[in-house]
């Protein structure tokens, strides 16, 4: 609408022109689908950054003495951006545990949980020397296992902490059970009580192993030392 210079002006607002969505196949619709994949992969990245950053941060600081402000400093990446992927330190800590301990620990669970599984002991040897012989190569799931040993947490991955664990004594009890009701276990200790065994060699080992700086072979002594605990509980001591 034309209007004089003497009349009120007029407000005008510019409209943006609506592109319509590309059809598939179509030089547009490629272009979008390279720009969202592109989003999600500049995501990812900002995600893994982060995620990293924080692995570093706890095992060197611990988690209590860790704050949100130095992860997201050491990632290069704005406070929104760190709260985009993760609410609290505890997420963090979750998921650095699902990246590193958490596959084995699936793998242990799922195979526990088949008909066919003859021999528990055997099977929880087995797992066990390659878990040790992959821990010993895995710098990523040696700084895991000092986060998680530090006892500097704050209340709230402490509690995370708790549930972890007892979601390993759990497979670990399943593996158990199935053993006694197979009459593979010794008589002296409950199957409840071997858990307890096993967790402690494992911490054990993991936590001297780290603390003399690898003065040992883990990979070969730990399995060594393993095949005789399992060995000491199976009924008369004898072999599968």
């Amino acid at each position: 609408m034309c209007v004089s210079r003497t009349a009120m002006p007029v407000l005008t607002m510019k409209v943006c022109p609506v592109h319509p969505i590309g059809r598939r196949g179509t030089p547009q619709a490629e272009r979008e689908e390279h720009s969202v994949r592109r989003c999600k992969a500049d995501a990812e990245q900002t995600r893994l950054k982060i995620l990293e950053a924080a692995e570093m941060l706890f095992a060197e600081r611990g988690i209590a003495r860790t704050t949100l402000e130095q992860i997201a400093r050491a990632a290069g990446v704005t406070r929104g951006a760190f709260y985009w992927h993760f609410k609290d330190k505890t997420a963090v800590l979750s998921a650095l545990y699902e990246r590193t301990t958490a596959p084995q620990l699936a793998l242990i669970r799922e195979a526990s949980e088949q008909a066919d599984l003859t021999d528990p002991l055997a099977f929880l040897e087995c797992s066990g020397t390659r878990f040790l012989s992959v821990f010993a190569a895995d710098k990523c799931q040696q700084r895991m296992h000092r986060i998680m040993s530090n006892a500097a947490m704050t209340e709230e991955t402490a509690a995370w902490l708790a549930e972890a664990n007892v979601e390993l004594w759990r497979v670990f009890q399943r593996l158990l059970a199935r053993a006694g009701a197979a009459g593979q276990l010794t008589d002296e200790l409950t199957p409840d009580e071997v858990a307890v065994s096993l967790m402690v060699m494992f911490n054990g080992l993991l936590n001297e192993w780290l603390r003399s700086d690898r003065a040992f072979p883990l990979d070969t002594l730990g399995a060594k030392l393993l095949h005789h605990h399992i060995t000491s509980l199976r009924r008369n001591g004898g072999a599968a």
